[in-house]
């Protein structure tokens, strides 16, 4: 199998730039970890077989401040949100949606076709065979996002096939 192509940060950038607005930047940012035991929520991608072959893991900022920048959620709601880790159904919405798009960040002409499988509110909720998969990743790429607004979030993404 190919491997999965990750994302520059000018490529991110852009990308969230389409449902953001030009005030959004990615920068290089570090690890949001994908294992159990980790806040963050993990949006896992298959190929046509349906086997991972790529995570896409947010921190508790990111799935706020996306979350509630999209449909104009009041900031102080967002911070309780990225503090308590409870999240709204229209922000876990709006996360999923993000992470269905980000999708086409992992593709190219070489590498296998693949789909947006489930997001997860937590790495605990994997699967056995994909917590496996994140504990030794083939290849990382880690963002931080600034929303307009809002603030930074994490994210982070995993090829999970060498």
């Amino acid at each position: 199998m190919s491997s999965i192509p990750l994302p520059k940060p000018v490529e991110l950038q852009q990308m969230l730039a389409m449902m953001y607005g030009g005030d959004l930047k990615a920068e290089p940012g570090d690890p949001i970890p994908a294992t159990p035991g980790n806040k963050s929520l993990v949006a896992l991608y298959v190929d046509d077989d349906d086997a991972p072959v790529a995570t896409c893991a947010v921190d508790y900022n990111f799935t706020a401040y996306a979350g509630a920048s999209l449909t104009k959620i009041p900031l102080g709601t967002a911070k309780e949100c990225a503090e308590s880790g409870e999240f709204s159904e229209i922000m876990i919405g709006n996360v999923h949606e993000i992470m269905n798009i980000c999708s086409r960040l992992l593709m190219n002409s070489d590498s296998p076709h693949l789909r947006l499988l489930t997001l997860y509110d937590s790495p605990d909720e994997m699967p056995e065979d994909v917590q496996e998969l994140v504990q030794a990743p083939p290849a990382t790429a880690d963002f931080s996002i600034s929303f307009a607004n809002y603030g930074d979030g994490g994210i982070s993404f995993q090829s999970l096939v060498a």
